[in-house]
């Protein structure tokens, strides 16, 4: 009966990696997640699938081995205690209070499951584990390739998995043209293409160093679906993530010194993203007719600057750079854009001030120590990856799927073995 339950709480782990991607999600649209009349998806509460499923295994796991939990809490009752202060300060000086304690049960739901993944590295670290993933990787990107194709989504039982329902005329959607054709962008079932690329990326990335060694057919086809579907994202961002992580691996094995700059790199992306809300005011005044994505990142660049010059210390609150926009639109736009800034590292000054950029450092810094530590290298690029395409969007801390990504990942570099 034992064995029976551990093989089945065994496989509803690798069940929720396999899921990682699905958006099936029920949301809730109270007062606060309206901007003058407009649903915003990024104020709105939302129950994810994946929410369920995670306590659902956390909850009876926590109960179980409460006695070595608490003597983990105990032990770091300081740490825990200035999590809980500052998200109490940030919320209780918000400019929104509502979304702002509703973003911060997401961060705490997101830190809950990379310390799970941490302490229960013989389930996540498994070669299980890994199969899992990579079905999940190629499974999805299927969806993601067929969705070009077709020039729609698939519908169907695809909806249970969160794909959501639109085709080259749908307003908004993200179109590629080639030889004078309109395509439409692989989605899968993530909520933007360059989610999807994030995404596809960092999951193969984190398979590279230990699943993918000697590569065979069932393999190979996998991979070369993965690698087609991120190619049909078309996401320029991922492209350059991808062709500065090669880069500087080839640098770093070259180079006897090559990993103590990794340290002075991480740093370089937080000071180059506190000086872009001042290049993107400079280049905004030259009157250059930007194309329209370009154009949307330096305003929302200048956007973070007012926010943060005003809100230093304490920032406006998690999840309302959305409410500070509406008011601080900077040039000739005559729509509201409605997004976060597309950059982690401004949006997490303007929403957490000074500590929150302090957070986000502490974190990455730890992920890449744990992943050079133990000479992970699929771990280590997939970490610089996400900094880099960071610089650029804004999915790791906003959206669901990569959040969790990024928590799993966490949890994998703390814990990374040889």
């Amino acid at each position: 009966m034992i064995d029976r339950y551990i093989k089945a709480e065994r496989f509803l782990n690798y069940l929720l990696i396999f899921l990682l991607p699905t958006q099936l999600a029920l949301h809730f649209w109270p007062p606060f997640a309206f901007v003058f009349g407009i649903r915003v998806n990024y104020l709105a509460p939302t129950i994810y699938a994946t929410d369920v499923l995670f306590f659902l295994l956390f909850v009876p796991w926590a109960i179980k081995t409460r006695s070595r939990l608490w003597t983990w809490i105990k032990k770091n009752a300081v740490y825990i205690g200035f999590f809980l202060v500052f998200a109490s300060t940030n919320i209780f000086f918000s400019i929104s209070p509502l979304p702002t304690l509703y973003e911060w049960a997401k961060v705490t739901e997101f830190g809950l499951f990379a310390f799970y993944v941490w302490v229960r590295r013989e389930v996540f670290g498994s070669g299980s584990a890994q199969t899992s993933l990579f079905l999940s990787l190629t499974i999805f990107s299927i969806i993601g390739v067929v969705q070009f194709l077709e020039g729609k989504t698939i519908g169907g039982i695809m909806y249970y998995l969160g794909e959501r329902s639109f085709n080259l005329s749908t307003p908004g959607i993200a179109l590629i043209s080639i030889g004078g054709r309109i395509f439409l962008r692989a989605y899968s079932t993530l909520p933007h293409p360059n989610a999807l690329a994030g995404f596809l990326a960092v999951g193969t990335l984190m398979l590279s160093g230990v699943y993918i060694k000697k590569v065979f057919s069932v393999k190979t086809i996998g991979l070369l679906i993965i690698l087609a579907a991120l190619i049909l994202t078309f996401s320029l961002a991922a492209f350059v993530a991808a062709v500065f992580c090669l880069v500087l691996y080839l640098i770093m094995t070259k180079l006897t010194a090559g990993k103590n700059m990794v340290s002075v790199l991480v740093l370089l992306f937080f000071v180059l993203s506190l000086f872009l809300p001042g290049i993107s005011k400079y280049l905004l005044s030259l009157q250059i007719n930007f194309n329209q994505s370009i154009g949307q990142r330096l305003d929302l660049a200048v956007i973070s600057g007012n926010v943060i010059s005003s809100r230093f210390f304490i920032g406006t609150g998690l999840n309302t750079f959305v409410i500070n926009e509406a008011e601080g639109i900077v040039t000739n736009s005559h729509l509201w854009l409605l997004q976060p800034v597309h950059n982690i590292y401004l949006l997490a000054m303007s929403e957490a001030g000074i500590g929150g950029v302090l957070l986000l450092y502490i974190l990455f810094s730890k992920m890449i120590n744990g992943a050079l530590i133990h000479e992970r290298t699929g771990l280590f690029l997939a970490i610089l990856f996400i900094m880099v395409t960071g610089l650029f969007d804004h999915y790791w801390l906003t959206l669901q799927q990569n959040s969790l990504l990024l928590a799993f990942l966490a949890g994998n570099s703390f814990s990374a073995k040889s």
